[in-house]
């Protein structure tokens, strides 16, 4: 009876056979893992398309070059409601105390105004675009900063009314900017290196970085020769 009982014991726990040409249920169970995971590589080009709720998955093999970044976005965002209420209330009280040409103040509250959704949407895919390394979030990003720098860069320079306050906190915005824009770029290059990307994407990505590589160039050009414009002006003025 005790043989019996042993016989049927190790008769209902030996594996099932495997037939000629079939696979292990874990090696099948493993293939069709790697097939959905590399299917949804290929589907996935933004973050945008992930259904909600599925963990993000970035291009295979890459890796955030400047992990750093995060904490710096962090930091950044306060700094941006900071100042964005200062640029309010200067505004405000330029309005109030000075004579602006025609039309000049309500273009430049518009451009207030849109100041902290361009900052929160760049935030968005700048976080994202550098974690996952994804071809359109990195280019959204770079094109975002590049158009942050150059609408901040109107209220630092050529607005109407240029208060001391505003050339304090608007170079730290823009500085900080154009470190993050550097981030990007360098992530970008390791993108377009290691991932297959179509010729419209890696244009993209190129355009992207040359628009933030010019508007850096413009800021620190701006920076750098501030004083010669004020004297020409000034010399103008005298001669008139």
């Amino acid at each position: 009876f005790r043989s019996r009982e042993a016989a049927a014991f190790r008769y209902r726990t030996l594996p099932a056979p495997i037939m000629p040409g079939h696979q292990k249920p874990a090696d099948a169970e493993a293939q069709i893992g790697g097939q959905w995971k590399s299917r949804e590589a290929s589907e996935y080009v933004t973050v945008l398309s992930f259904p909600p709720g599925r963990p993000k998955q970035g291009v295979p093999h890459y890796t955030n070059l400047t992990p750093w970044v995060k904490t710096f976005f962090f930091t950044h965002t306060y700094f941006v409601y900071v100042y964005t209420f200062y640029m309010f209330v200067l505004a405000f009280y330029k309005g109030y105390a000075l004579q602006y040409p025609q039309g000049r103040q309500v273009w430049e509250m518009v451009l207030i105004m849109f100041i902290p959704v361009m900052q929160h949407l760049r935030f968005f895919f700048g976080y994202w675009g550098n974690e996952l390394g994804m071809c359109y979030d990195l280019f959204a990003f770079l094109v975002l900063c590049s158009l942050t720098m150059v609408t901040l860069m109107y209220f630092l320079f050529y607005q109407a009314y240029i208060m001391p306050l505003d050339t304090s906190f608007l170079t730290i915005a823009v500085g900080g900017i154009a470190i993050e824009g550097l981030c990007g770029i360098i992530n970008s290059l390791q993108a377009m290196k290691i991932s297959h990307l179509t010729l419209s994407q890696g244009f993209l990505l190129l355009a992207g970085m040359v628009s933030v590589m010019t508007a850096d160039t413009a800021f620190i050009l701006k920076e750098l020769l501030p004083s010669e414009a004020w004297i020409d002006q000034y010399r103008m003025m005298n001669q008139s």
